[in-house]
């Protein structure tokens, strides 16, 4: 029988119901995971009480800033931040190295913004009216959060309008004309705020989410554990071409948006970018279990590599149980042409993931009716045991699966993942045909997709924007 088949039989009512239930218990075994406990290597503490003098070895003697961490950090250490503590900055990962929580409450908060910019003398008016001019350098600004409050699953915060240099009439800050329309430009990194009293004056908390992934690096064998990351441009975990990394326990939200390319693969146009957890090349070991990402700008979690002058292998990776919501991708993952080098992917499984509110997410404006939930893009090598089972795909306003026309996903099994979405909305794009949530759902995922018991639920649209 097909996972949670049950839901076929129930009305819209009760089966939206219980699969609100379903991500509340997914939420709450996050939140409640237990702390990582060091066995025999070097500890580092972190908490808000520290002193950047100490040695960080007991909590006693904590140290105090991700700067120092950076400093004092060894391969193979165990870094653990106090929870309920609020962190600035961006982490340099080492081989070998865990990051974790220690203490109870709150996970500890990873931020990316550099400092809570509400503060008046940070703000200079310009000759436009009501647009104000940061008077520090913010680079590559892709995200304002307004006033965050720091409580898990706060979906529907206020948040800043990106304009853009060249798109649809925009030629600077002068053209900023609605109430929190930013620009930050891209080349001399000045900010720019539409508002009619000084942003400082205004606000309690004003975070920019400047580009640059929070934790970054291609060191092996890592884990980041336990850890609340927000406000980065970028990406929340990003790596290159690596092995072991591992992602369990955390909460990712509100990142992403920065400015990827002004000219992207020369078609003239820019792209911004952002993600949760990314590998972006090869990998041997890559899992990312039990987390909860939301309000992210493009990606929850994905591998990916778009083709060059070099091989790549992705290997061994694994999704489970994760919890993704107001995305605009869920799941992704390609690896481009290679132009004549090795490559191959091997041994990948994804099994127990929430997907749910595809392009309702403050990223999402404009393009809605693109957003995947589950996307293989350019696979231009065969797969080999490729897995996707027991997922949920809840309510997108673009699609629920697509897969690019390239021989590498034909080989790639679907098994008992749960459809759900309007009846007469879209579903699929599979190798360039679009398919409709009508009826015929079942018979396209078993002729096309070899997917034998799916289950298709048809829910009417949430009444949710942001």
């Amino acid at each position: 029988m097909g996972y949670l088949k049950e839901l076929e039989s129930m009305t819209p009512a009760c089966a939206r119901k219980f699969l609100d239930l379903r991500a509340q218990g997914m939420k709450n075994a996050v939140i409640s995971a237990k702390n990582y406990l060091p066995k025999n290597e070097r500890v580092i503490y972190v908490s808000n009480d520290g002193d950047d003098a100490n040695d960080g070895r007991t909590p006693c003697t904590a140290i105090a800033t991700i700067a120092r961490v950076n400093e004092i950090t060894l391969p193979c250490d165990t870094v653990l931040f106090r929870r309920g503590d609020h962190f600035r900055g961006r982490v340099n990962v080492k081989e070998g190295t865990t990051y974790s929580a220690y203490g109870e409450g709150v996970k500890p908060i990873i931020d990316g913004s550099p400092k809570n910019y509400a503060q008046p003398s940070l703000w200079e008016k310009t000759d436009a009216e009501n647009v104000w001019h940061l008077t520090e350098k913010a680079k590559n600004v892709g995200l304002v959060h307004i006033d965050p409050e720091y409580t898990y699953g706060q979906y529907n915060e206020v948040y800043g309008t990106m304009k853009i240099f060249g798109q649809n009439g925009f030629s600077g800050y002068a053209d900023l004309k609605a109430d929190l329309e930013f620009y930050s430009d891209y080349e001399t990194e000045d900010f720019y705020i539409y508002s009619e009293e000084n942003p400082g004056d205004r606000f309690l908390d004003l975070e920019l989410a400047t580009s640059g992934n929070i934790f970054s690096g291609s060191a092996g064998n890592v884990t980041i554990d336990n850890l609340w990351i927000t406000h980065t441009g970028s990406h929340g975990v990003g790596s290159g071409t690596t092995k072991n990394r591992t992602v369990t326990n955390c909460v990712f939200s509100w990142l992403g948006g920065s400015i990827l390319s002004v000219n992207f693969r020369g078609s003239g146009r820019p792209v911004r970018y952002g993600n949760a957890v990314e590998i972006y090349g090869g990998c041997d070991g890559y899992r990312v279990e039990n987390n909860w990402m939301y309000q992210i700008y493009d990606t929850a979690v994905t591998h990916q590599f778009s083709g060059g002058d070099m091989e790549c292998h992705q290997h061994n990776v694994r999704y489970i149980n994760n919890l993704m919501e107001y995305c605009f991708w869920f799941i992704e993952y390609y690896n481009g042409d290679c132009k004549g080098h090795p490559q191959s992917i091997k041994n990948i499984y994804m099994r127990g993931n929430f997907c749910r509110m595809g392009g309702y997410g403050w990223g999402c404006k404009g393009r809605e009716a693109a957003t995947p939930m589950f996307c293989g893009s350019s696979v231009y090598c065969e797969t080999e045991n490729f897995v996707a089972e027991n997922n949920i795909f809840y309510q997108s306003l673009g699609y629920l699966v697509v897969l690019a026309n390239c021989e590498g996903h034909k080989t790639e099994i679907m098994r008992n993942n749960v459809y759900v979405n309007p009846k007469g909305a879209n579903f699929a794009r599979l190798y360039n045909e679009i398919y409709t949530f009508d009826g015929t759902e079942k018979d396209i995922m078993k002729n096309i997709l070899h997917e034998e018991d799916p289950t298709v639920v048809y829910m009417p649209k949430p009444a949710v924007r942001f």
